[in-house]
């Protein structure tokens, strides 16, 4: 088994990078490559698509299962066959004087986490920090638009 994690400071309040991480079914409209959809009839149960970018129909969608819930701080799913090769990945949020403090960790176990262990942790730390990177971006063009499409004239 082995885990990688990357943290980030998002300028945006807890709530509402809780809202975005949470939301599954609108996980794709800020993640660059993954979407999750919620199962109406166990809502423990999601279902993990993984595309790569540029390519318009998905390599692999799987059934998955959300294994960690506290609101508002830490969400988690997992994919896979256990003992064989098992993907959990999660966040935690906690509350800053600039924002939110973002640590996105990915784990990975079972027998075929170990053959890829060299070739792929480096490459899962940088899927981490762009994905995060995603959010962040989706953050600011987020208030960029709410600063300016609410704008209330004020009455003297």
């Amino acid at each position: 088994m082995f885990t990688v994690e990357n943290s980030i400071l998002l300028p945006a309040p807890l709530a509402r990078v809780w809202r975005l991480v949470f939301d599954v079914n609108r996980y794709r409209d800020w993640h660059p490559d993954i979407g999750l959809e919620s199962d109406p009839n166990d809502p423990k149960k999601l279902i993990y698509t993984y595309w790569r970018p540029g390519w318009a129909d998905p390599i692999i969608s799987v059934e998955g299962s959300i294994v960690r819930l506290k609101r508002p701080s830490e969400f988690a799913w997992r994919v896979g066959i256990r003992w064989l090769f098992e993907i959990e990945e999660g966040f935690h949020l906690e509350k800053a004087p600039q924002g939110t403090r973002l640590t996105h960790r990915l784990s990975c176990s079972g027998i075929g986490s170990w053959f890829g262990f060299l070739l792929m942790k480096p490459f899962l730390r940088r899927r981490l920090a762009g994905t995060d990177g995603s959010l962040e971006r989706y953050l600011r063009r987020g208030t960029v638009i709410s600063r300016y499409s609410h704008r209330n004239p004020r009455h003297h």
